[in-house]
């Protein structure tokens, strides 16, 4: 057997060699096929799991937004609430009031009464507080106070003796009524010629006149409770149980 040749050897090493460097390529190459292959598949896993708590918050902000709104509606009608109960405690008398107005003053007259005339006629009664009250309510009087007795839809004026009675608590002559309006108004209303003062002094009654720009009126202190009064519900006409 013949010996080979010099170039074939080295036509053989240089075979040799390409194939193995085709093979290292080819591994390598796989591997990076496979790594991409790989961080594709982590890099897709991430997304989705990105865009689904992207949508989860997406959600949740829906839901607050909800809350949030559904809280503002809350405090407005909370606001309008809290409104409506204050004008309904003033309107009640259950507040003090401040503003200005006229204080009459009413007290009995010091002349004798005349053989056969009855002493009461020159007293003041339950019945003249109602009429100068009267008066002041319908020349626009927004709130009135007697002897420091609120007056409100409650308020019961009545005789008790040589007293009145004025939210069950009695009072005496001089009576001061103090009425929170307009002071021009009131008080025309109580110069009126003919008009109730008017008849009072007849009698000799002792009537004072007074403007002030700034009184203070009590709260109503005497009971709300409603013992057999029941609310009607507007809707249906029907009494609401409570």
């Amino acid at each position: 057997m013949k010996s080979p040749r010099p170039w074939e050897v080295t036509a053989a090493l240089i075979c040799l060699i390409l194939g193995l460097l085709m093979v290292v390529q080819f591994r390598t190459q796989s591997q990076k096929t496979r790594l991409s292959t790989a961080r594709s598949e982590v890099l897709l896993n991430l997304y989705e799991e990105t865009e689904a708590h992207r949508r989860s918050l997406e959600r949740e902000v829906a839901v607050l937004r909800m809350e949030l709104a559904k809280a503002a509606e809350g405090r407005t009608l909370l606001a309008g609430l809290t409104k409506a109960v204050a004008e309904a405690r003033e309107q009640a008398g259950l507040t003090e009031l401040v503003g200005p107005g006229i204080i009459v003053t009413l007290n009995d007259s010091e002349r004798e009464a005349r053989p056969g005339q009855d002493q009461g006629l020159y007293v003041i009664h339950d019945e003249d507080l109602l009429l100068v009250i009267n008066e002041l309510l319908a020349g626009g009087a927004e709130g009135l106070s007697v002897n420091g007795q609120r007056w409100t839809s409650r308020t019961e004026i009545r005789c008790a003796g040589p007293t009145a009675s004025i939210n069950r608590t009695r009072v005496g002559a001089p009576f001061v009524i103090r009425a929170v309006g307009d002071p021009d108004t009131l008080e025309s209303a109580m110069r009126l010629r003919g008009g109730v003062l008017d008849a009072l002094r007849t009698w000799g009654i002792r009537v004072r006149i007074e403007r002030s720009e700034r009184m203070v009126l009590p709260e109503y202190t005497g009971s709300l409770e409603y013992e057999y009064a029941r609310p009607v519900d507007m809707a249906s006409g029907a009494e609401r149980s409570e």
